[in-house]
């Protein structure tokens, strides 16, 4: 006979076997046997984190910076509810994150005992995969169902494409009593994944289609790592019928792409817009944040759009979809460009004169404008140091960034996942505590206030710094046209607030210093990217109306002839 609890002694070294190097705690006591497993493995890096919705964005940002799995553990009850918004931004970002959550044996669910509630399945629309653990490991059979269970789940999350899983860990009492030594010969299953690619007969229609194309756009969407699209952008620029556009958070930065689809598309003439109709749209990675793209594109559909991804899901973002390709996007562009074959076509020159041509309207514009959002983050975005991580919260922030040329010294990163404003703090946070790299958040009051738990942690160090920019409000929703019959209602959509920010960065131990002009910008921005020892926050304080009118007169001139 083994010990009831053998398996959780034995499940910190296969996740260590499978890659887990993170596991992020939050404390409880239902959960006692899994901590007092994980922090006694000894190679584990383990973390404390109270606040189970910080932990797992928190989660979330190390696992996007090393995209390997990271370990969530919590107790039984809400606490396994709160990870939920962090897990299903990792669902659909395609991050690997193994959640832990304990629980009470089966036949104490509804018998109202505490901390209990059902969780079986519980995170069910937004999970790769859901494993109901054995409460007790004592019999041979039960532990071998554990452990290939827990092998299993790893193999899962980190397969194409990855994704979180979860495993539901029901534990009886007593919890504090000391566990049993690890097994020795633990089982260790490994899954080889399948070869993606397509058919020689299916590749040779595709090469067919890209060869008689005269005018072929690809969009790069949100992307952590494009170093194999990187490989193949040369001699996609060498080919005169391919334009490309790519927003800053897809990574791909070239000065010869559509750096801004949002102000591109939204600056068409409609001749323009009928020129630059694509035969044949190729997308390649997650989802894009312009609202002009996907505008136009529904708008004016190209005979042939092609998905190309490492999955099986189909995405039709512009409602024209005619294949989805199982493939790497880098590798199988490269073969259609190595088998390509010139046109006379200068689709690619006119599309990137037209960018050009914007580029020089837009500084030209911006040195009109007042003290404002859109003038903050001209000067944020240049002075950004080299090699540093820019995380871009949603709502405003992200939108204000995609109207500015991206820069292929920084790397760019938002949760677009389900694009919600609940963890970017955490996420970023994580992610400064994993890359150890100069890691910048550009965030909104709202969203700041908002998960500020996010600075609830003893992990942070100078080398994470927050631009929180103060309009008093949601200001998107003054931003995006709401219609004027909305405005009784404007307190629920704008949600106003008297947080002071000051005393909150204080209470976390962060340092704060505050802007509300041009002209103390510089140098105030000259303190916050010093190098320090602990967090420094930068609010910078503008004025909502100033900001609407900015940002609406602003398209109206991008879009004059």
């Amino acid at each position: 006979m083994n010990s009831p609890k053998q398996g959780i002694s034995d499940l910190p070294e296969i996740c260590y076997r499978h890659g887990m190097r993170n596991v992020i705690i939050s404390p409880g006591s239902r959960n006692a046997p899994l901590i007092f497993s994980f922090t006694g493995h000894g190679r584990m890096k383990c973390l404390s984190i109270t606040d189970e919705r910080s932990a797992a964005y928190f989660a979330l940002g190390l696992a996007l910076h090393s995209q390997e799995p990271v370990g969530l553990v919590c107790t039984s009850g809400t606490a396994a509810l709160n990870f939920a918004p962090a897990i299903a931004e990792a669902f659909y970002q395609n991050v690997p994150l193994i959640i832990m959550t304990a629980d009470r044996p089966g036949e104490w669910i509804d018998q109202a005992d505490g901390q209990t509630i059902r969780q079986r399945e519980i995170y069910r629309n937004y999970i790769k995969q859901s494993y109901e653990m054995p409460t007790e490991t004592a019999i041979d059979s039960d532990l071998w169902f554990f452990n290939r269970s827990v092998n299993e789940a790893l193999n899962s999350a980190s397969q194409e494409p990855k994704g979180p899983v979860h495993l539901n860990i029901p534990l009886r009492e007593p919890l504090y009593s000391p566990l049993p030594k690890p097994g020795i010969e633990l089982q260790i299953i490994q899954t080889s994944a399948p070869t993606l690619g397509i058919s020689l007969e299916e590749l040779a229609q595709l090469q067919d289609l890209w060869n008689t194309s005269a005018k072929k756009l690809i969009v790069f969407g949100a992307d952590e790592n494009n170093e194999a699209s990187y490989l193949a952008l040369p001699m996609l620029l060498k080919d005169p019928a391919v334009g490309i556009a790519a927003e800053n958070i897809s990574n791909l930065i070239n000065e010869n792409i559509i750096a801004s689809p949002e102000r591109f598309f939204a600056s068409l003439t409609a001749a323009e817009s009928s020129l630059f109709r694509p035969d044949l749209l190729i997308t390649v990675g997650h989802s894009v944040v312009s609202g002009q793209l996907k505008k136009y594109l529904r708008q004016h559909p190209p005979a042939e759009h092609w998905h190309i991804q490492t999955s099986s899901a189909y995405v039709d973002t512009f409602q024209g979809l005619t294949h989805s390709i199982i493939a790497s996007p880098g590798a199988l562009l490269r073969v259609f460009t190595e088998n390509g074959v010139n046109t006379d076509s200068k689709y690619g020159e006119l599309l990137l004169e037209k960018e050009i041509s914007l580029r020089t309207k837009h500084r030209e514009i911006l040195r009109t404008f007042p003290f404002s959002d859109l003038v903050i983050f001209d000067t944020i975005l240049k002075r950004i140091p080299s090699n540093s991580n820019l995380h871009l919260a949603n709502s405003t922030p992200i939108r204000y960034s995609q109207l500015f040329q991206g820069r292929g010294d920084i790397q760019y990163h938002c949760n677009r996942g389900t694009s919600g404003i609940d963890g970017c703090i955490s996420t970023a946070a994580g992610y400064a505590v994993a890359s150890q790299k100069p890691t910048i958040l550009i965030i909104g009051d709202i969203s700041f206030i908002y998960d500020s738990n996010g600075l609830w942690n003893n992990y942070l160090a100078g080398n994470f710094k927050i631009v929180v920019i103060n309009n008093g409000e949601g200001n998107i929703f003054r931003l995006i046209n709401t219609g004027d019959g909305e405005i009784p209602a404007r307190e629920f959509l704008e949600t106003p607030h008297h947080v002071n920010i000051k005393f909150l960065a204080g209470a976390f131990g962060a340092s704060h210093a505050v802007c509300r002009s041009a002209e103390v910008l510089p140098g105030l921005l000259d303190w916050f990217l010093e190098p320090a020892d602990h967090p420094y926050i930068l609010e910078i304080v503008t004025d909502s109306a100033i900001n609407t009118a900015v940002f609406k007169d602003y398209y109206n001139q991008i879009k004059m002839p």
